[in-house]
């Protein structure tokens, strides 16, 4: 027995981050259906979870064995059996599920399948519904819009964001620093809220490049207990603006390339006034390059930025007891 109005669509995605489509028969089962590009999927079977359902469809439909265990919900939504919503309903979950290399081997109710870029536009034969669920997914992983303002620039100036929950803001910040020292550019970093010396190894290297180094805040970590101190005083946001007062001095003083570390997180945790930032980064000479890191960098500054790169957290060997090591995570 079927439960007829609750479906599992799957976003198969292989190695090289392509999706695929399968398209159905013109003459075949499902009338709204046909002749249609979907994607793998169907309804629930009695007694199913919904990755029960997920897995049989994908492997009925296409021939290929996923492990469900991977997937992670990216859309929900909602039709009606033959347009009647009320009377009706399919409500549908859509799964991005990784695979591997495989060879899809479609049902006989397909009869062409196609692995898919997310910078393509769909096929004008597309079902409404997957091009909602694919929309979706774009915005899940960022897939770019062109910025026409940027069309015919050249050089340095532009305003670049590294966010996220996950490890390697800053070592990416470290990495753009080292490569604009060795085109022989003018870089400054503004550390803030990461006061001490002893807990940051890429300074000395840093400063043996060229790179002008201010640190702002306070030396969060005892000596006595080596435990972190998360409070906020006065003297920290009194940092935060030296920190931001450092950075009006550099624009003066024609640096290439600023990197602001940790200057998202200090705003998302009250220390630096997000309107004096934006007010500041207004100000900023057209041709000086700026880099923000932190996690939760607000809507405004990630529209306001001209890359965008949000770092996810999958797995962290800090959460099996790993304490952070010299060398490579400070």
């Amino acid at each position: 027995m079927l439960k007829p109005y609750v479906c599992h669509k799957a976003i198969l995605v292989n190695p090289e981050g392509k999706y695929l489509l399968i398209h159905r028969k013109v003459m075949g089962k499902r009338y709204g259906a046909r002749g249609k590009w979907g994607l793998p999927g169907g309804r629930m079977e009695q007694r199913e979870t919904p990755l029960d359902t997920l897995k049989r469809e994908i492997q009925e439909e296409t021939g290929i064995r996923v492990d469900v265990r991977k997937a992670f919900p990216v859309h929900a939504d909602m039709w009606g059996r033959k347009g009647d919503i009320l009377k009706s309903p399919i409500v549908a979950m859509f799964y991005v599920v990784p695979v591997g290399v495989v060879d899809v081997e479609l049902s006989q109710d397909y009869d062409k399948a196609r692995w898919m870029d997310l910078r393509e536009n769909l096929p004008a034969s597309t079902l409404n519904s997957v091009v909602r669920a694919v929309r979706a997914y774009r915005e899940h992983v960022g897939t770019p819009k062109p910025d026409k303002s940027l069309v015919g620039h050249q050089g340095y100036g532009l305003i670049q964001i590294f966010t996220g929950n996950g490890k390697g803001k800053t070592t990416a910040a470290i990495g753009e620093m080292v490569r604009a020292c060795g085109a022989g550019k003018k870089v400054g970093l503004i550390a803030f809220d990461k006061g001490g010396a002893d807990h940051y190894s890429e300074r000395e290297p840093l400063e043996k490049l060229g790179v002008e180094i201010v640190v702002t805040g306070r030396d969060r970590i005892s000596k006595e207990t080596g435990r972190f101190d998360f409070s906020l005083t006065e003297e920290d946001k009194l940092e935060a603006l030296r920190g931001l007062d450092e950075l009006k001095k550099m624009f003066l003083e024609k640096y290439d390339l600023i990197v602001l570390d940790e200057v998202l997180s200090s705003a998302d945790l009250g220390m630096v006034p997000i309107k004096k930032l934006i007010s500041i980064l207004e100000q900023k000479p057209k041709e000086i390059e700026i880099i923000m890191t932190g996690r939760n960098a607000p809507e405004f500054l990630k529209n306001m930025a001209h890359l965008v790169t949000e770092m996810r957290l999958r797995k962290h060997y800090y959460y099996s007891g790993v304490k952070a090591r010299e060398g490579l995570d400070f």
